[in-house]
């Protein structure tokens, strides 16, 4: 696409987006329309401050597709352009409600008429009905145009109005009350016409983007990141997809709208981009974020192929769901799978979802599903929690992996192991990387330095010991803020060198730490030691001293047994 084609700005406040004949839609399974009351009165308050101050309001960016000459598709922005077309059209009815009272009738019925035809559409000579300038998607137009464009009463009630019904008739009584109110003393229709055509119409501007088409409109999305916007990267890609069933009826659209409601109820809708992502990742050639739109708008061009998409992702959203919560009863059916699915989430990795969306599919035994994530779980140990390598590759190698599994006849966990090596650590660089690494022990890498110091006490003493469930304390050897005496062998350097090592970390009962070790110095902390039940306690008892020297010492013993636990196998 042309550089030159695939956006047009302006700045235009409202009489420039409404004049010259431009009339404007919302896709048809857009959103519905969700503005509340706060964002009513926030609005209102702005035009009060517009009219006293006579100074430019700013209402962010809209986009929009050129669809004809002067038509538009309302990409992003229709709930900011259908409040204020309400809010047009209360003003409007205040006119009409002058002329009715006898307010001098025939100006004000020309002041109206003026406004609507402006701002709002015209009206059809034979319905009487206007053209609106702005058409609301599916669900909301005709509740607009019939009953709030008419000023006519629901006749179910509020109560039997669907939601953003309601919200659309409670939007124009809010503006109704507040246009009465606020013109109630001096009852000139010209104070009303000043109120929209220099405050409302010109006051407030627009940034104005144009674009060719929808994958233009997700390009710019990406550019602008989303900020002010009111649509997501969610709502663009269902409006693609739900455009390719445009010609169903509503009763035929409800089970897809259903599905898709299901499916995002489980991920999330800021979390929708990303859960397509791995799940296109899962069975296809690697797809970088910027490319997802472009991928589905090249590969889902039927409405057949919506369908098998849509049962696809409904299968993988229960699978994203459960492996962004090791709690989940979703893993009560893969037995030992929570823990491998509590140290990814301790770890924030999410870059294995595909090879285990692709599991799911190829491994019929939960115990081969299982086994596959303890592989990702140790890649992760090795790979982000203590190697700390660039995530750059994880993507995909994992990816490599998923179709490695897709594409064997009889695929099996061997070849999982072989498609990951290459994101696995060696056990000589894991061995030096771990003798070095250093841990705060606050906060989420508190958590994970609990977690490592925890499999190595459950590797030295045998013991079932669970940095979950377990009292300990996580003990600081040499003391973060040690004492004046007892510590002469740490110069200040070898002190900031030493102290967060993970050979300076210890687990200690909690009643031990507080009463006896604390900050004292290292001959009061053995008194503590001696009485622990953690052999990485116990056996510090047996030292005559601490150095610098011994925690680099203790530091290497535990990166040999931590080889061994963070193993992949064979």
């Amino acid at each position: 696409m042309a550089r030159s084609a695939l956006l047009n700005t302006d700045t235009e406040d409202l009489k420039e987006l409404l004049s010259n004949g431009k009339s404007y839609a919302v896709p048809p399974y857009q959103r519905d329309y969700s503005w509340k009351r706060e964002h009513w009165e926030d609005l209102w308050d702005d035009l009060e401050t517009v009219e006293q101050t006579r100074e430019d309001h700013y209402m962010g960016a809209i986009v929009l597709e050129s669809i004809e000459r002067k038509h538009f598709g309302v990409i992003d922005g229709q709930q900011r352009l259908a409040t204020l077309s309400t809010l047009i059209l209360a003003c409007v009815d205040y006119l009409y409600g002058l002329a009715d009272d006898g307010e001098d009738p025939a100006a004000n019925k020309e002041r109206a008429a003026l406004l609507e035809s402006s701002y709002l559409g015209s009206k059809d000579p034979a319905s009487l009905r206007i053209n609106p300038k702005l058409k609301l998607n599916r669900n909301d137009d005709d509740f607009c145009q019939l009953n709030v464009a008419q000023r006519k009463e629901p006749l179910v009630g509020l109560r039997g109005l669907r939601g953003s019904e309601r919200l659309l008739w409670e939007c124009y009584c809010f503006f109704r009350e507040k246009v009465a109110e606020k013109f109630s003393r001096s009852k000139k229709g010209q104070d009303v016409a000043t109120f929209v055509g220099e405050i409302i119409a010109e006051r407030l501007v627009f940034i104005s983007v144009r674009v060719q088409d929808q994958l233009s409109a997700y390009t710019v999305f990406e550019t602008l990141n989303a900020r002010g916007l009111e649509l997501t990267e969610t709502d663009l890609l269902k409006n693609y997809l739900l455009s390719l069933a445009e010609r169903l009826s509503r009763s035929q659209m409800d089970p897809i709208l259903r599905q898709w409601a299901r499916i995002t109820a489980r991920v999330g809708v800021a979390g929708f981009p990303q859960f397509l992502r791995h799940h296109l990742n899962s069975e296809r050639e690697y797809v970088r974020q910027k490319q997802l739109f472009k991928t589905i708008n090249r590969d889902i061009t039927s409405l057949s192929q919506v369908f098998g998409l849509l049962d696809r992702l409904e299968k993988g959203a229960a699978w994203f769901e459960a492996l962004g919560d090791y709690e989940n009863e979703f893993w009560l059916d893969f037995q030992g799978a929570k823990e491998h699915v509590r140290v990814l989430n301790l770890f924030h990795v999410s870059q294995h979802v595909p090879l285990v969306l692709a599991a799911k599919d190829v491994f019929s035994d939960p115990q081969d599903i299982t086994e596959v994530l303890r592989y990702c779980a140790t890649v992760s140990v090795r790979f982000n929690g203590v190697s700390r390598r660039s995530t750059h590759a994880l993507e995909e190698a994992y990816n490599s992996a998923a179709l490695a599994l897709r594409r064997e006849a009889n695929p099996t966990l061997a070849l999982a192991r072989k498609e990951l090596r290459s994101i696995y650590i060696a056990d000589e660089e894991f061995e030096a990387d771990f003798s070095g690494l250093r841990l705060k022990s606050k906060g989420i890498l508190g958590k994970r330095l609990r977690y490592l110091l925890a499999k190595i006490e459950k590797q030295r003493s045998g013991a079932d010991v669970s940095d979950e469930a377990m009292s300990a304390t996580v003990e600081h050897i040499l003391p973060e803020n040690p004492g004046e005496a007892g510590w002469e062998h740490f110069t200040p350097e070898a002190h900031d060198r030493s102290y967060e090592r993970l050979g300076n970390y210890s687990l200690l009962e909690r009643n031990l730490n507080q009463r006896i070790a604390g900050n004292a110095d290292f001959s009061q902390k053995k008194l503590a030691y001696s009485q622990s039940q953690y052999a990485l306690s116990k056996e510090l008892d047996q030292l005559p001293e601490w150095t610098e020297d011994r925690v680099i010492k203790r530091q290497r013993e535990m990166a040999k047994i931590a080889k061994s636990i963070w193993s992949m196998g064979p």
